[in-house]
């Protein structure tokens, strides 16, 4: 039996980067592969904290983003990776400040720059990541309560 999926390819693990750690081993610099990521796609990226204690498994998104893909002498994953490092927004630079010798970087590349703001959209409304200071579409986050009281 052969069934179509319909299920978004961003789910597929095979389909992203393998892990990067974002800094060098000394922490003063980008690492080496950050540095030499493809520059002919665009694409969605995480930013996310890894763990001491259970490493293969310890792992908390801390952002994520998106680049749409305009060529490789413009805008590209890349580049917009690399751009990160001088950021002055106040979250990024306390994500940077707080959990630089732990933090790894994962993209999904892409150059179908409707369909990689789709699929930003919908991670950060479904995951809610704390360094991402919008939230898409203006959803409005409510404090749960009991169900049966």
């Amino acid at each position: 039996m052969n069934m179509v999926s319909n299920e978004n390819p961003i789910k597929n693990v095979s389909n992203w980067s393998q892990e990067i750690k974002y800094l060098n081993e000394s922490n003063n610099d980008i690492s080496d592969e950050i540095k030499t990521l493809p520059n002919t796609t665009g694409g969605i990226y995480i930013f996310y904290l890894k763990g001491l204690n259970l490493p293969f498994i310890e792992n908390y998104i801390l952002y994520i983003g998106r680049c749409q893909y305009t060529g490789p002498q413009q805008q590209n994953i890349r580049k917009r990776a690399k751009e990160y490092y001088s950021d002055k927004r106040t979250l990024i630079s306390r994500m940077f400040h707080k959990w630089d010798k732990y933090l790894y970087y994962r993209y999904y590349p892409d150059i179908d720059n409707d369909r990689i703001k789709q699929n930003e959209v919908q991670l950060i409304r479904s995951i809610l990541p704390y360094f991402n200071e919008d939230i898409p579409d203006n959803i409005e986050v409510r404090e749960t309560i009991p169900a049966f009281e």
